[in-house]
């Protein structure tokens, strides 16, 4: 039997209700993972849509991880409101079952990718909870350095306060 391949590549219009199903279930089994307000209010063709309107910027971006046609892993770089924006921040989850596979690493390498050679972004940014020590290795592996003298607390989606500290990279 041939090995399964995880495939990592722009979302599609196609993805939406997939897309929203991940986004739903990333945001019930992970507390370093927080989904945006009013995204269980989304419809599909909403998605479709904001997929489209993202995939024709070079200041945001939605790659999937896809395991045969199931989608098991997100990352994405979301610039201010402002599409002449410099910075973007990073945002990366895979569902907890694909945990310690690497494709933590290999969503952020797309991202690196897309930031260095087809985006208009200067820099990424991004908050990591310093509970979660294997997404700060990994962006710290990839080059992202602290920008925060200290921690600081964010309150993550079951309402605990916890330490967390932002990292950045110039693209």
């Amino acid at each position: 039997m041939a090995e399964e391949v995880v495939d990592v590549r722009p979302a599609e219009v196609t993805d939406a209700a997939q897309l929203l199903a991940l986004l739903a279930q990333l945001g019930r089994e992970s507390n370093t993972f927080t989904v945006d307000d009013g995204i269980e209010e989304l419809s599909e063709t909403d998605e479709a849509e904001q997929i489209e309107r993202i995939s024709g910027t070079t200041t945001n971006v939605i790659f999937v991880a896809v395991l045969g046609d199931r989608l098991i892993g997100v990352s994405t770089v979301q610039a201010s409101t402002d599409f002449s924006a410099v910075q973007g921040e990073v945002g990366v989850a895979v569902l907890k079952e694909f945990w310690g596979m690497g494709l933590g690493t290999a969503l952020v390498e797309e991202i690196l990718d897309w930031a260095r050679n087809y985006s208009s972004l200067e820099r990424l940014v991004l908050t990591v909870q310093l509970r979660n020590t294997r997404a700060a290795k990994l962006y710290q592996h990839l080059g992202f350095e602290n920008c925060t003298a200290t921690s600081y607390e964010v309150v993550d989606p079951t309402g605990q306060r916890v330490a967390a500290i932002d990292m950045s990279l110039w693209v």
